[in-house]
């Protein structure tokens, strides 16, 4: 039997999984920033200064004075990385009252845990509990591990409107499709509560995520960028939103598969 996907309501009992998977999701996205942070302005900036002090003010020679460049690669991968640490440990922490979570049920005689899954390798996405074709001495021989989970509140600037935060999915299964099945829940929930509209914000080392938002139907609201440090340090922000009665009316030209009830 191929492996299938359960979202449901998250649960007491799901705390920890969730905590370390939070953690895991934005921990793997650390590196792209540091990357990114490489190639901005400010590093050279901050190479310069170092450079300028260690020569002016405590006489290193010139030539020494290199050891600027390492030092200031490391300062950039310390905060990048105490960022990051810091937002996974906020946001593994921050209750929420309305949370999914995709369960993964994947056969016990697997050679291995399910890795990058595909629409082909996941046989069906159910809502809540595995259907009723899906015989409980099958149940008996599969194991199941939360794989992915995402939350929804209030908006905060609109009425009626809702918006989704921890987003999160296991890089070892990969991002697709378990997120698409996570947002398409949110906005099922969203539409039979009467909420009009779905928001979103994703910063510039979501691409990925960006685009999976984008498949479903979001569009993009706005861009704008976040003060770090003043004018010299700022992180793109792009505002996602989707209207929730047009999107039931195209959601059957969009490819993705709704989860079974």
């Amino acid at each position: 039997m191929k492996p299938f996907i359960v979202i449901r309501k998250h649960e007491s009992q799901d705390n920890v999984a969730l905590q370390s998977l939070i953690r895991e999701f934005i921990m793997s996205g650390a590196w792209d920033a540091f990357i990114s942070c490489l190639f901005r302005e400010i590093t050279l900036q901050l190479i310069v200064l170092v450079w300028a002090l260690m020569f002016i003010f405590f006489g290193i020679p010139l030539y020494m004075c290199a050891m600027a460049i390492p030092c200031v690669v490391l300062l950039i991968w310390f905060t990048v990385y105490g960022s990051y640490y810091n937002k996974s440990t906020e946001l593994a922490m921050r209750p929420s009252k309305l949370c999914w979570v995709a369960e993964l049920y994947e056969p016990l005689l697997a050679m291995a845990p399910a890795k990058a899954l595909t629409q082909n390798t996941i046989e069906r996405c159910y809502t809540d509990r595995p259907g009723p074709e899906v015989q409980p001495e099958e149940l008996s021989k599969m194991r199941k591990r939360i794989v992915g989970t995402i939350s929804c509140r209030n908006h905060l600037a609109m009425d009626n409107a809702g918006f989704i935060t921890r987003l999160a999915v296991s890089p070892k299964v990969g991002l697709v499709p378990v997120t698409e099945h996570l947002i398409v829940r949110v906005l099922q929930h969203a539409s039979d509560s009467q909420v009009y509209a779905v928001e979103t914000v994703t910063s510039e080392c979501d691409q990925d995520v960006r685009e999976v938002y984008l498949k479903i139907g979001f569009n993009i609201r706005q861009v704008y960028h976040k003060q770090i440090i003043g004018n010299t340090l700022k992180v793109m922000k792009s505002q996602l939103g989707i209207d929730l009665h047009e999107w039931n009316q195209n959601r059957e030209e969009i490819n993705i598969e709704v989860p079974i009830e």
